[in-house]
């Protein structure tokens, strides 16, 4: 029997993955979820998967309480990191969004326990003081690109990779004229072609910002040199990722667009087991198309990895001014156009220090916040 804790079980990803174990039968079990606003659907699925372990935000803890009275019931953002380790599960998901569960990544793998984790946040964040060597040995990436590289390079020696290569589909605005940008609204946005996802990420997708991002993850989950990690626009989301070998032979990694595989990949690694998701029909499929990634039309890309390849207070803040701005993107508050110009912006405005522990990290993350606010404030005055 294998123990499963989920933490963000009610956000997108959480959801597809509550599917796959459904899937799966006995050999899996749930001991732990986590939720944040969505008190209906982690009753919903408390009840379904009987974990023993719920944690939520402190105001909805006693709600939660109040149904489960049998439960361990805990605030997520100050217990996290107690729970998992009472539960003592042989695998955690991380697939919360933002920095909250970073101190909980930082116990487990100082613990030596193994993860599953697509929190993007805190890969970034936290990149230079997670992972070390021995702790990526406890490291399963669930992210479609994420994955595809982990697969790839199973088995495989380090010094025989030549490059990366991470698909990105380009998002709903790829052939669209950048001078009609300024009239992109937060709905267009979120409609993209291949994926279905949480607001933020595709937002994130749309403007290409969430690509800088990947190679960021890329060079920190698998110690990959940033000039070895390139990027390609492939708007079939068919293939995930590739590896060249020096040798000149590419592997890759196919499969119908669905966040179904990379979290069944983790969920059973080093194990695969019958899916009972649709496999891919390449004939249907056609052709698989390649383009290279326009960095001037899409400027997000290019600042994000300015910064991120230096690393130290530039990683967390990084993550915080793009939460900001993606949040006034979506309540009308400023334009599409705007995400990249107040990025650089916001950005110039923060002194880089090297960044020695995952409470400086916070605190970072925190000030960076305040900032991006005030310059907005100032700004749209």
């Amino acid at each position: 029997m294998k123990r499963i804790f989920i933490v963000g079980s009610t956000g997108a990803l959480g959801r597809e993955a509550v599917e796959v174990l459904s899937t799966l039968g006995k050999g899996y079990k749930v001991v732990g979820i986590t939720g944040f606003n969505n008190t209906a659907l982690l009753k919903e699925q408390s009840k379904k998967l009987e974990p023993q372990y719920i944690g939520v935000r402190k105001e909805f803890v006693n709600n939660i309480k109040e149904t489960f009275p049998e439960k361990y019931v805990f605030d997520v953002r100050e217990d996290l990191s107690k729970a998992i380790m009472d539960a003592s599960p042989d695998l955690t998901l991380f697939l919360s969004s933002g920095i909250t569960a970073l101190r909980a990544i930082d116990v487990l793998l100082r613990n030596k326990k193994y993860i599953a984790i697509a929190n993007k946040e805190s890969i970034i964040a936290g990149g230079e003081i997670l992972f070390s060597d021995e702790n990526r040995n406890y490291v399963i990436p669930v992210d479609s690109e994420m994955s595809a590289l982990f697969q790839c390079i199973s088995n495989e020696e380090k010094s025989t990779i030549k490059r990366f290569i991470l698909t990105a589909s380009g998002g709903p605005f790829w052939e669209r004229d950048r001078n009609t940008f300024d009239k992109i609204t937060a709905k267009e946005s979120l409609t993209h072609p291949n994926w279905q996802m949480g607001n933020k990420i595709t937002v994130d997708s749309a403007t290409l910002i969430n690509k800088a991002f990947e190679v960021m993850e890329a060079h920190f989950l698998f110690n990959m040199e940033y000039e070895k990690i390139d990027v390609t626009v492939h708007r079939q989301s068919i293939v995930h990722s590739l590896v060249e070998f020096i040798d000149g032979n590419i592997k890759a990694i196919l499969s119908v667009p669905l966040m179904h595989f990379p979290l069944q990949y983790a969920i059973t690694y080093p194990n695969r087991i019958k899916t009972v998701f649709p496999s891919l029909n390449l004939e249907e499929i056609g052709k698989l198309t390649f383009e290279k990634i326009d960095k001037r039309k899409f400027p997000g890309f290019s600042i994000v990895l300015q910064y991120g390849m230096r690393g130290g207070s530039f990683l967390p803040s990084l993550v915080a001014v793009d939460e900001v701005l993606v949040r006034e993107f979506l309540k009308g508050r400023i334009h599409f156009n705007d995400i990249p110009r107040f990025l650089e912006i916001i950005m110039q405005n923060i002194p880089y220090e090297k960044v020695n522990s995952i409470q400086e990290l916070v605190e970072l993350y925190n000030s960076a916040i305040i900032i991006s606010r005030e310059i907005l404030r100032r700004s749209l005055e």
